[in-house]
């Protein structure tokens, strides 16, 4: 029987376990485990305004979901996580230098920078968010993933639906999130799923759908 839980900082190791074996070939995956690891702690470091749980079958984590309510303009889920986690980005790159011609990094080498430059310049701050930046409150969907062998079976839907509940819990209208365009399964399970599409490139997908 599947059972929605919060994970707890303590169950980070299986739930990085699980992202490897979701994603092997992800250039996350790729920069190896403490990397991943590291990544998935900054959702610790705000638990206002990020959350992350998992779903078990039988004690073993076989999915996972996280979200993320930007509160600053500027302080993206993706740069957040990549400035948390920047130093284990160096080291990875350092041991396996042939990923800075990785096509996932050639793509984020603006952002790269961008974060780089606030690291060095850290007296900057961000812009609190206004309504006139943000028309209504959203939370992004950051990350989510099921075991190979679990997909198909209903664990996608369950994780969503969770989703969902915690957007209402945090009084949030709507949800947010973004698929590469490549991905044609993940776009047709979050379309069945109820979501939008917002806009399109040939690169990525912009979804929405609005907490009733």
């Amino acid at each position: 029987m599947y059972k929605i839980r919060a994970t707890l900082p303590s169950q980070i190791d299986e739930i990085t376990i699980c992202h490897l074996q979701c994603f092997p070939r992800s250039f996350s995956s790729k920069l190896g485990l403490r990397y991943v690891t590291k990544s998935l702690e900054w959702f610790f470091e705000d638990e206002n305004n990020r959350f992350l749980f998992h779903i078990e079958y039988n004690r073993k984590i076989v999915g996972y979901c996280g979200g993320f309510q930007s509160l600053r303009e500027g302080d993206g889920s993706t740069s957040g996580m990549l400035q948390y986690a920047m130093p284990e980005a160096i080291k990875g790159i350092i041991r396996k230098p042939y990923l800075l011609f990785h096509f996932e990094l050639i793509r984020r080498y603006p952002l790269i920078f961008k974060n780089v430059k606030r690291r060095i310049f850290k007296n900057q701050k961000n812009v609190p968010v206004s309504n006139d930046n943000f028309n209504v409150p959203k939370i992004g969907l950051v990350v989510i993933g099921v075991l190979p062998e679990y997909r198909g079976k209903g664990c996608f839907e369950l994780l969503m639906q969770r989703f969902e509940e915690e957007c209402k819990k945090r009084n949030v209208e709507k949800m947010i999130l973004s698929v590469k365009a490549s991905n044609a399964r993940a776009m047709g399970a979050y379309l069945k799923a109820g979501w939008q599409i917002a806009c399109q490139t040939k690169k990525g997908v912009e979804m929405f759908k609005m907490v009733v």
